[in-house]
């Protein structure tokens, strides 16, 4: 047989086994989704029965969020105080880091803590809210973020809370508080990941139905009381080690029509927001 024939032959076995591969996927992808979707619906009829209503249409996509690793990262500081003071000097290294620039002081602390205070009145909101004002201001200096609330002080001053977010999903217990008066950007004071997270192998996310059923029983075994779920986040918080570093553990956010609640989105622990 001439080798131009066996290697066509060859060719067409290749294409037919790659199909035969993609076939398989497929099927192994649909029956996956079904899984997922009968999934869903147990959990959302388990949770009528206990008379927590939360409509099946309402459930959030599944979430791909997973543990990652933080260690502390002197540049995203020097970045952050070029940003807010200009051009500053630097005094510390081991433990709290102090910059004193054109516009004020700020110091970054191992846990993340930061804060900042202006005495000259350079960063202004001008034309645009406080809020407006404080989160682009924060974006600029890498402190992506969303505008959790702004309320007035009894002193006239504005107070805006921030909340980080990372690649857009929010970081729960880092926020960050920025107080105006008269327009003008008084003081930062909050909580930051110290670093950029980096992905840590670690155990795999549970899908929304679990996340539901584990919900239903820490609710029950916690002696709450709710009707509906109105909200679910998938979101992280940070946990500090003793070594100084730090994790982002995803967890969920289920806000019902009476308390707010934190569900462990390895683990399935349930605890009251805070």
């Amino acid at each position: 047989m001439e080798w131009s024939k066996i290697k066509n032959i060859v060719l067409l076995m290749l294409l037919a086994v790659n199909l035969f591969l993609l076939v398989l996927v497929a099927d192994q992808e649909r029956r996956s989704a079904v899984y997922q979707e009968e999934a869903r619906t147990g959990a959302v009829e388990i949770l009528e029965a206990a008379n927590i209503h939360i409509a099946l249409e309402d459930l959030p996509p599944e979430s791909a969020l997973h543990t990652m690793a933080v260690e502390r990262d002197r540049a995203t500081e020097d970045n952050m105080a070029q940003v807010l003071l200009g051009e500053s000097v630097k005094s510390g290294n081991l433990g709290p880091v102090t910059y004193t620039g054109d516009y004020g002081e700020g110091q970054f602390l191992s846990d993340g803590k930061f804060s900042f205070t202006f005495t000259e009145e350079v960063l202004t909101a001008g034309e645009s809210t406080p809020e407006e004002h404080g989160q682009q201001l924060m974006e600029k200096a890498g402190y992506g973020c969303r505008v959790l609330e702004s309320r007035e002080q009894e002193d006239g001053t504005v107070l805006v809370t921030v909340q980080q977010l990372w690649d857009g999903s929010p970081v729960f217990n880092s926020t960050t508080d920025l107080t105006y008066e008269n327009g003008c950007l008084r003081s930062i004071r909050g909580q930051r990941l110290m670093g950029i997270p980096e992905p840590e192998a670690g155990t795999e996310p549970l899908d929304v139905a679990t996340i539901l059923l584990r919900f239903l029983s820490g609710v029950q075994d916690g002696g709450y009381v709710c009707s509906e779920i109105v909200g679910m986040t998938a979101g992280y918080e940070v946990t500090l080690s003793s070594t100084g570093s730090a994790n982002l553990e995803p967890v969920w956010l289920i806000t019902t029509n009476t308390v707010p609640f934190y569900v462990d989105g390895t683990d399935g622990t349930v605890r009251q927001a805070e």
